[in-house]
């Protein structure tokens, strides 16, 4: 267990502190700071355009300035509206007659936006006032009047041959939320993959491998850097956890932050959907790794580790591709597909979101995938002692049928 923990720090200490670990984690945050300084800027420097409004009858004015429409309305006579456009300090004229509200907008060219169609409900708005004071309507009459038609919505998912209600806003955060997912599989996987194929082909081509099994064996070598990976990829997620929770309380008083969270439904963070979807990530994570370092184990130096990722990164693609079959149809291809180890991490969590597949298929799902991750680890852990002694200059192929045929004459005797 001590030698475990050798391999497990050595491997975590070298990688941490690399450059290129460092930027992988700091280049998202990087890219996040200025995003959003970028909207801060755009929040603060977007002020409300100015509009001068040109007519004899005060209530007009009065009117207008009493409604949210973002325009920032000013009263003002026609000579010094003219003169304030002309010196740019309002971005527009808005002539209104005192009879039949008839209006006339003179609109300066590189000013800030206004919308024709706010300044013509802001114009409907007040002569509709207009007439309910000359029509002498009571209160209710005016809210009677006023008052929108009546519609209401409501989202079912068929689980098990019956309607269950589902918020309106839960079905498209799911299904953002499973794409995110396999999205981040894909990048953890191509990322981790890439590192952990990079330590063994290190250690092969500098023959180094030889060395390290005289005092530490192949299984506890494997055990320990795909635990040290995955330490990293945790501590990659616990750096962005406390960014964002020191960022939060600052994000939160953010006008456009709250129209974007308003409307989520945070629940799915907790349901039966979101934590097997979660359980999915975690599952296809390892089992990733765990087939980068069975390929990583096949090559024979650093110039070959493109050979190894390339079996990760197609069937990651075919799995995000099959995520996105999955969002537009429910065949019998993407449902068979949602039990087949790699590809079902990424088609089940959409299946299940989409209302395709039950919870109870979903978990028989990760189960399966649980399951296949513990026996495919323990094939990998037997074969990887024998491939990362094997040596070839034909190629990745030629290294997995050596190895195979190694494998075969062991299990015969």
């Amino acid at each position: 267990m001590d030698k475990f923990w050798v391999v497990f720090s050595q491997v975590f200490k070298k990688n941490v502190r690399s450059g290129s670990w460092l930027f992988l984690v700091a280049a998202p945050i990087i890219f996040a700071l200025i995003g959003g300084g970028l909207v801060y800027y755009i929040s603060q420097t977007n002020a409300s355009p100015r509009v001068a409004v040109v007519s004899q009858n005060p209530a007009v004015t009065n009117g207008l300035k009493a409604q949210k429409t973002g325009i920032d309305f000013v009263a003002r006579d026609a000579q010094t509206a003219e003169r304030q456009l002309t010196a740019e300090k309002v971005d527009g004229v808005l002539t209104v007659s005192a009879t039949d509200l008839t209006a006339r907008y003179t609109g300066r060219e590189n000013a800030k936006s206004v919308s024709v169609d706010q300044l013509k409900q802001a114009l409907t708005n007040v002569k509709t006032q207009q007439s309910v004071q000359q029509l002498k309507l009571t209160p209710a009459q005016v809210s009677a009047l006023l008052a929108p038609a009546k519609l209401t919505t409501r989202t079912v998912t068929i689980q098990d041959g019956r309607q269950v209600a589902k918020q309106n806003s839960a079905n498209a955060v799911n299904r953002t939320f499973a794409i995110v997912v396999v999205v981040l599989i894909i990048m953890v996987t191509m990322t981790y993959g890439s590192m952990l194929a990079q330590e063994i082909a290190t250690e092969k081509g500098s023959r180094i491998m030889e060395i390290l099994l005289s005092s530490v064996s192949a299984t506890t070598q494997f055990f320990g850097k795909i635990a040290g990976i995955f330490a990293l990829l945790l501590t990659q997620i616990a750096v962005y956890v406390v960014a964002f929770a020191i960022a939060w309380p600052f994000l939160s008083h953010w006008a456009v932050i709250r129209q974007l969270t308003a409307g989520i439904d945070w629940s799915f963070l907790w349901n039966a959907p979101g934590l097997v979807t979660l359980g999915f990530f975690v599952i296809g994570t390892l089992s990733y790794a765990v087939l980068a370092a069975l390929t990583g184990s096949l090559v024979s130096n650093q110039e070959q580790v493109s050979q190894a990722v390339m079996p990760l990164s197609m069937l990651g693609m075919l799995g995000y591709f099959g995520a996105l079959i999955a969002q537009a149809s429910d065949s019998m291809l993407v449902q068979v597909g949602s039990y087949i180890p790699f590809i079902n991490v990424s088609l089940m969590p959409v299946q299940l979101t989409m209302g395709h597949a039950s919870t109870l298929q979903a978990v028989i799902s990760l189960i399966w995938s649980t399951a296949f991750l513990g026996l495919f680890t323990w094939f990998t852990a037997t074969v990887y002692k024998h491939n990362v002694l094997v040596y070839s200059g034909s190629g990745f192929l030629q290294s997995m049928r050596t190895s195979w045929q190694i494998w075969r004459s062991e299990r015969s005797h």
